[in-house]
């Protein structure tokens, strides 16, 4: 195996399980499930950035001509459209996924958004105030929120679609780096999907159909995140879309009486994904049979 994928793979995943498990034992969250911690949180914030991190060790470690150009410039002029596509398009995925979801399973559909209101009368805000506050998360969702994100994911996106998809290029044709790319991220987040990330822990398979399930929602999300890529030249377009989709990929969680679940409603399910899923063959199809492809920079 080439070198560079070997320091990078290594880097990455040790320094990300590693924090993930201590925060995990610390928090309870490897035994009871406790994911929604804050500190599991902030471990997790802190974990984007080993990906960047492992890249930027992978070329350190090597000579200049076997470095690879993690496209980190923005190159904003001529890339508009994608700025905007990558901005927005989550959204459009969010709300489909959850029609989709809905449709399928229409008796897990609550319009009175009952667990929000519960949880607002915890805290002591009155119902009448929920319609505002849902307006409020939406629209951060869609305007300040996927610029705010875009900032841990752009240390997610400088290592998967900066280094490692370059990587595998070298080796084989762009589709099918990317589907290898997607099952590699995928795996990398099994451990916090044990704990809990995404699905919870009491469906059917816990915890395998749940890794699988993160498995086939990073292939599809690292379709169209390198599709922006290759497009773009850069991996900011790549981040915001990385970001908008971690602002608003949960959205149908307000109207769903079973909480998160392997279907969705979030667009990381495998019934709340079908529209994610759809574009990203589009994106797919739309990428190089032929290999091996240098895309070092």
């Amino acid at each position: 195996m080439d070198k560079r994928l070997v320091i990078y793979l290594s880097a990455t995943f040790v320094l990300s399980w590693v924090v993930w498990a201590v925060a995990g034992v610390l928090t309870g969250a490897t035994t009871q499930g406790l994911y929604s911690s804050a500190a599991m949180g902030a471990a997790v914030a802190l974990s984007m950035f080993f990906p960047l991190v492992g890249a930027l060790v992978t070329n350190a470690a090597m000579p200049p001509e076997k470095r690879i150009d993690l496209c980190v410039r923005p190159r904003l002029r001529g890339n508009g459209r994608l700025y905007m596509l990558a901005w927005s398009v989550p959204a459009l995925l969010a709300l489909a996924g959850g029609v989709v979801f809905f449709l399928v399973f229409p008796g897990l559909f609550d319009h009175d958004a009952t667990q929000l209101r519960e949880a607002l009368g915890v805290a002591g805000i009155p119902s009448s105030q929920m319609g505002l506050i849902i307006v409020g998360q939406l629209a951060a969702a869609l305007t300040v929120a996927p610029l705010v994100n875009s900032i841990p994911a752009f240390g997610e996106e400088a290592g998967w679609r900066g280094m490692l998809f370059p990587l595998l290029c070298e080796r084989m044709s762009e589709r099918r780096a990317v589907v290898a790319g997607g099952v590699i991220w995928g795996i990398w987040h099994a451990p916090i999907i044990a704990m809990g990330h995404n699905y919870g822990t009491g469906y059917p398979g816990y915890p395998v159909a749940g890794i699988l399930a993160m498995v086939v929602a990073c292939t599809s999300i690292g379709c169209l995140l390198s599709w922006l890529r290759l497009r773009s030249g850069s991996v900011w377009p790549c981040a915001i879309a990385h970001g908008a989709i971690n602002a608003i990929a949960n959205v149908g969680l307000i109207f769903c009486t079973a909480g998160p679940t392997l279907a969705g409603p979030s667009s990381l399910g495998l019934v709340g994904g079908i529209p994610t899923m759809v574009l990203a063959v589009a994106c797919w199809l739309q990428l190089s049979v032929d290999g091996p492809v240098d895309h070092r920079g």
